[in-house]
């Protein structure tokens, strides 16, 4: 997702660490952790945010939340969703994909889920086109840990329209005010 098609082109971005390849390729294979001073070197060439590199959560991209990435946490939570309510089956139809296809793209955020695949993902779930490439909060695994009734208001904010929104800013202000 960086644009680069291997370690030796990222190391190229990185002044004095073209001698490193097989520190990489270690933090990579998860056989050694990058110091943190490491991760925002790298973070730097790439583009990704520090936080992700480390942890895997929040957005990939230090800029905001990367399409990609969103449609990955978006699909992990309908194929969860699926499982519990034994329809797993269904949707790897819907899809048209196999099993072993869904488990690439649930075990790699970088495969590229295309357009193609969120729409027929949407229309099996029952949701508008659109909504896999969008942030829900029942999905994001940093809102959960939020208070239910804050995450009960981010649910309500972003399951409706844009006027209403603005109308429900609007009395958050007020009560800000006071």
């Amino acid at each position: 997702m960086a644009g680069f098609n291997n370690v030796e082109q990222m190391l190229e971005k990185i002044p004095g660490w073209e001698d490193k390849r097989s520190r990489v390729t270690n933090y990579e294979a998860g056989i050694s952790m990058a110091s943190p001073e490491a991760i925002l070197v790298i973070a730097k060439a790439t583009g990704c945010s520090p936080c992700w590199l480390m942890f895997e959560t929040g957005p990939i991209r230090a800029t905001g939340r990367d399409k990609q990435a969103i449609r990955h946490q978006n699909l992990v939570a309908v194929v969860e969703d699926a499982k519990s309510h034994r329809q797993l089956t269904q949707l790897l139809n819907a899809l048209s994909i196999s099993r072993n296809k869904l488990d690439e793209y649930l075990d790699n955020p970088f495969f590229e889920i295309t357009d193609r695949l969120a729409r027929r993902c949407e229309k099996f779930i029952g949701k508008r086109s659109g909504w896999l490439d969008e942030q829900h909060i029942e999905s994001d695994p940093i809102c959960q840990s939020f208070p239910d009734d804050l995450r009960e208001l981010m649910s309500i904010y972003s399951e409706i329209g844009n006027e209403e929104q603005e109308k429900l800013l609007k009395i958050a202000r007020i009560f800000a005010e006071k």
